[in-house]
């Protein structure tokens, strides 16, 4: 039920135990290939969040991650105040500015309840970072979830070993949240529960990570016939109190959610000229 797979088990008594954690080469050189696709967004100097490059010249992240500096009901964003850095690797790393890309005025796309925002990389001297080509519908729940970001707003991180869940009528993960619910209502002085938001549409998809606050709008990748494809957009964590205000809550009962990118490619299909942009983003979907 939303446990991460594969975690430390307790050590044994002999010296020199460990937990079988082999993984494939190939598997490591695949993640390293998403990471030249991936970066970190700054807002008003300060980093706000991930974002990764789709199409010829798009950014894909979350729309909360840039939501403060859209302006008026054209969609503009002040693109001076907003710039994205790729290869981004060490905590304290010296800038390196063929690595840091402005954007253009316009917002492509945004929905709000997939909470996504597509925005177009301003054209320079330098090329784009490849863009991330490779797109799944679906993921069985056995299959390990490679996420990809840049958590804390610092150097980028991965975290693989995460299995994706939803909520369906009397599933075990249904009966998890309700579980969390009437905990949520019981423990917090304000009898919020922080968890229902997961029930509500769009469908959420569900998982545990390591990736906090900086984290949103990162990639989550399958590798299926040994190449990276993107099934879902990171976006966000519950309870609130505790990627918001830092109030502590025991890590069995945090759920961290993000959007299935079938979803989001199904909902851009429905207006004429959102479709001819997903077109220019999904380019191959792989079962």
């Amino acid at each position: 039920m939303l446990e991460k797979e594969g975690k430390p088990k307790k050590a044994s008594t002999y010296p020199f135990s460990k937990r079988a954690s082999q993984k494939d080469a190939l598997t490591s050189h695949i993640k390293a290939e998403v990471t030249r696709s991936v970066g970190l967004i700054y807002v008003d100097g300060q980093p706000e969040g991930t974002g990764f490059r789709v199409g010829e010249k798009y950014i894909m992240t979350c729309l909360h991650v840039i939501k403060k500096i859209i302006m008026g009901p054209l969609d503009f964003i002040s693109c001076e105040r907003v710039y994205i850095q790729f290869g981004r690797m060490l905590h304290l790393q010296n800038t390196d500015q063929s690595k840091i890309f402005q954007f253009e005025p316009s917002v492509v796309y945004k929905h709000e309840g997939f909470d996504v925002a597509v925005l177009e990389l301003k054209k320079g001297e330098i090329d784009f970072p490849p863009p991330l080509t490779l797109f799944s519908a679906d993921c069985l729940p056995s299959e390990e979830v490679h996420l990809i970001g840049h958590p804390g707003g610092v150097q980028m991180k991965e975290d693989s070993d995460v299995y994706l869940n939803v909520i369906e009528p009397n599933n075990d993960v249904d009966k998890y949240i309700k579980e969390l619910s009437e905990w949520s209502i019981d423990y917090f002085m304000n009898n919020e529960d922080y968890y229902s938001g997961l029930r509500e549409l769009p469908r959420k998809i569900l998982f545990h990570t390591t990736f906090d606050k900086g984290s949103s709008g990162s990639p989550g990748i399958l590798i299926r016939n040994h190449k990276p494809c993107v099934v879902l957009i990171v976006a966000g964590g519950v309870p609130s109190v505790y990627y918001e205000d830092g109030i502590y809550v025991e890590p069995e009962k945090r759920v961290e959610f993000g959007y299935a990118l079938r979803d989001v490619y199904d909902e851009m299909q429905t207006n004429e000229i959102n479709k001819k942009i997903s077109s220019e983003i999904f380019k191959e979907w792989i079962s």
